[in-house]
């Protein structure tokens, strides 16, 4: 996997010459823990949770300026940069954060350790083979084959890791627009039998965010196409320009044979919302699934 397909393309960044506090308060809308520091359209430096006090912000910050606090010397990544070299870049330099730069040095995302542990966690990275035990003594068909079998064996190994990583990809595929009637009567083959129709207030979402939504959709509920018939994603600003906590980003996702799921995510900010409803609906689906596989208990007479 390529950081391009994991990292966060909405990065919330700050200005050089703003005051700590604002950052600390920037951090605490977001429910984030990493900032991107800017100056101009060059990046600057990055401000972590820490630089500001800790999570509670026990430290006074007074008259600083995140200039003052931030670090200055950014370790970053490529998009073409591998998860496993991710993790090894992060681990080795102790760092939580790593900003994404393309070729031409402009800031396209950023990888948190949180999102790491979380791809992790549904097994991106190849498991670990332990070693089968060895006997001092050859068998007469290895000694006349010479390692042959082996060799054999590896080959299709290799031959079965690499089409188990082709449907993979293929189940973690984007979620298209729409899908072709001949395409809805087949079986469910991945992510390309589940269309997401994204409904937002004008202007809210852009060509690259609805992207976006589809490829979080199809990383996280591309497991369970199988179960899923299609996907509704809708934003809204409720309370217009009175203010306060007045985004909700609301996924419908539509199970065959099973009541839908319906998550909901409000925030002040528009992509807070959305990033909050993507992460909480793959553990709904789970566990609506379950639930269809989990026998009822037998009432007493």
């Amino acid at each position: 996997m390529r950081l391009s397909d994991l990292m966060q393309q909405r990065v919330v960044a700050i200005d050089s010459a703003e005051s700590a506090a604002a950052a600390r308060s920037l951090m605490r809308r977001h429910r984030i823990r990493h900032l991107v520091v800017t100056s101009g359209r060059e990046l600057a430096g990055i401000i972590s949770e820490r630089d500001l006090g800790g999570r509670h912000g026990e430290e006074p910050l007074g008259g600083r300026s995140v200039e003052e606090l931030m670090t200055p010397r950014v370790v970053h990544g490529t998009p073409k940069m591998t998860l496993r070299e991710a993790v090894n870049l992060m681990r080795g330099r102790k760092i939580g954060s790593l900003p994404v730069l393309d070729e031409d040095g402009t800031l396209v995302g950023i990888v948190t350790a949180t999102d790491v542990l979380d791809e992790l966690g549904r097994g991106s990275t190849k498991p670990t083979r332990r070693p089968e035990p060895r006997t001092l003594r050859m068998t007469e068909s290895r000694r006349r084959a010479r390692g042959r079998p082996v060799q054999r064996a590896r080959a299709s190994l290799i031959k079965g890791r690499s089409r188990h990583r082709e449907a993979e990809d293929a189940r973690r595929a984007p979620f298209p627009k729409t899908v072709p009637k001949s395409m809805k009567r087949a079986p469910p083959d991945g992510s390309a039998g589940v269309p997401a129709y994204i409904r937002a207030a004008e202007g809210d979402l852009s060509l690259d965010d609805r992207a976006y939504i589809r490829r979080k959709l199809g990383r996280r509920l591309g497991k369970f196409s199988d179960a899923v018939e299609r996907v509704s994603v809708r934003t809204e600003d409720l309370n217009g320009p009175r203010g306060g906590i007045d985004r909700v980003c609301r996924i419908k996702v539509v199970l065959s044979g099973l009541p839908s799921v319906v998550l909901e995510h409000r925030h002040a900010s528009l992509s807070a919302a959305v990033d909050g409803a993507l992460a909480g609906i793959e553990t709904a689906v789970r566990r609506a699934i379950q639930r269809r596989r989990v026998k009822p208990l037998r009432q007493a007479a």
